[in-house]
């Protein structure tokens, strides 16, 4: 379980990096996004060894989802509304429901 959050970790990381970089504008935050991006495919394939694949790709999308959007807000000052709040409120819902509910345990 320690990959599949460090994996959503670099994910994330990712992705405001590579917003950050505006294109191919800004080459740091461009060349740190895919780095983070490449980490966050790796990890994944270790958090598959503990957790099943289904169930691992399901938190990964779910976590991701939600947290680039909010960090999308306070970083990259994209704006929320708030239906897109409740929408990301039952992604995270239907994201810790599918980990609860899985038949066999993380």
């Amino acid at each position: 379980m320690v990959f599949l959050v460090v994996t959503v970790v670099a994910d994330v990381t990712g992705v405001v990096l590579l917003g950050k970089a505006q294109g191919f504008e800004r080459p740091g935050p461009l060349i740190g996004g895919v780095l983070a991006l490449l980490l966050g495919f790796v990890l994944f394939s270790f958090a598959t060894r503990t957790v099943p694949a289904s169930l691992a790709n399901a938190v990964w999308a779910g976590a991701s989802i939600v947290l680039v959007v909010l960090l999308g807000r306070v970083f990259l000052r994209e704006t929320i509304t708030a239906p897109q709040y409740v929408c990301l409120g039952l992604i995270l819902a239907g994201t810790v429901g599918i980990y609860l509910l899985a038949r066999e345990p993380a």
